[in-house]
């Protein structure tokens, strides 16, 4: 007989309790941008309170976020931060150097078409990040949207386009800069009130195939969480079979809502139902509201103990997504009582 081996090996995650640093990343970008083009739009000359603020806040405090980023596991966000910050250093290494340097060749001022190169390039690296920002929410699309914008605007002036092309990028620059600090306020005052104080425009769903990974082990957790619920007793007259079969398509239509394409009309007939079939078995409503709930908890508790949510970024999508859960289960609950006390399934009636 072949000898069995026993791992004993434990994997254990460890809750990131560090705070959030993108809101000092957009500050620091954000600030900077919209002094730098006050500039552009012609308020005021280029002077040392810009390149200080290149340096200092727009240059190393975005460093340090994305430095921060690195540790919470947020490529994106470390990326953004580390290279934008770089992005600050190069320009007011770009005016201070034929100054100080003023004997080295390598150092004189560059060309306009140079720089305007220079600004295509950092263009097309925000594009692409734009794209990312698809996935997160919309204040940083708009700030990602508006930025892509910026840096061609001010390569289309380094091309011959004139100073008119300056001043556009400079007021569209003050709006890159106001988007990216409401971006910080937002999340800032919305941790610190724990509520949504200035919304970001959350893109809330579930991770792709998560109910498909992790949908028999919800229903198993949710099938002993309510067999050992004390709110729960009557549920004993309803079979395992019948608990997990009814759990498990209740999951396939909370991923459905969150997919963005929910059967609206399924939905609310599959918890009306429930609510039906639950009074015709005897089952106390209170019992039926306390299932619904049950399960919604282990749908959380699930994706918190499998990581589903580790980064900055995804931690505050995990506040949005809870608050959508919060609806779901709110709007089943509706449902699942209508069909309990035999209302009426109204087909107008939107999940």
């Amino acid at each position: 007989m072949a000898n069995s081996v026993v791992s004993t090996e434990t994997v254990a995650k460890l809750l990131d309790t560090n705070a959030n640093p993108a809101p000092l990343g957009l500050m620091g970008f954000g600030l900077t941008t919209v002094l730098l083009n006050i500039h552009n739009a012609g308020f005021y000359e280029l002077n040392a309170m810009i390149l200080a603020m290149g340096v200092f806040y727009g240059g190393v405090a975005q460093i340090i976020a994305g430095v921060m980023e690195w540790k919470k596991n947020n490529t994106f966000g470390t990326l953004a931060f580390t290279s934008y910050g770089l992005f600050w250093l190069t320009l007011a290494g770009i005016w201070l150097f034929p100054a100080v340097f003023s004997e080295a060749g390598a150092a004189a001022k560059p060309s306009e078409t140079s720089l305007a190169w220079y600004f295509v390039f950092w263009g097309l690296f925000t594009l692409y990040m734009f794209i990312g920002t698809l996935k997160l929410n919309r204040a940083l699309q708009v700030v990602f949207g508006l930025l892509t914008v910026l840096f061609f605007l001010l390569a289309v002036r380094d091309f011959g386009g004139g100073a008119v092309w300056g001043k556009i990028a400079g007021w569209e620059g003050i709006l890159t800069g106001l988007a990216a600090i409401y971006t910080a306020m937002a999340q800032i005052l919305n941790e610190t009130y724990k509520r949504v104080v200035l919304p970001l425009g959350p893109i809330s769903q579930l991770p792709r195939n998560f109910v498909q990974e992790y949908g028999e082990e919800i229903a198993r957790m949710w099938l002993e969480a309510l067999r050992a619920s004390p709110q729960t007793p009557s549920y004993g007259v309803v079979s395992d079979e019948e608990l997990v079969g009814a759990s498990e398509f209740a999951l396939q239509q909370v991923q459905e809502y969150f997919s963005g394409k929910p059967s609206e009309a399924d939905i609310g007939s599959f918890f009306h139902k429930l609510g039906a079939t639950r009074a015709a078995q005897g089952l106390p409503l209170p019992e039926l509201v306390s299932a619904i709930l049950l399960l919604k908890r282990e749908i959380w508790m699930t994706a918190r103990t499998h990581g589903v949510w580790e980064s900055a970024m995804d931690l505050q999508r995990a506040v949005d997504l809870n608050r959508e859960l919060g609806r779901f289960f709110d709007r089943a609950v509706y449902y699942a009582t209508a069909g309990y006390t035999g209302y009426p399934l109204r087909p107008k009636d939107v999940f």
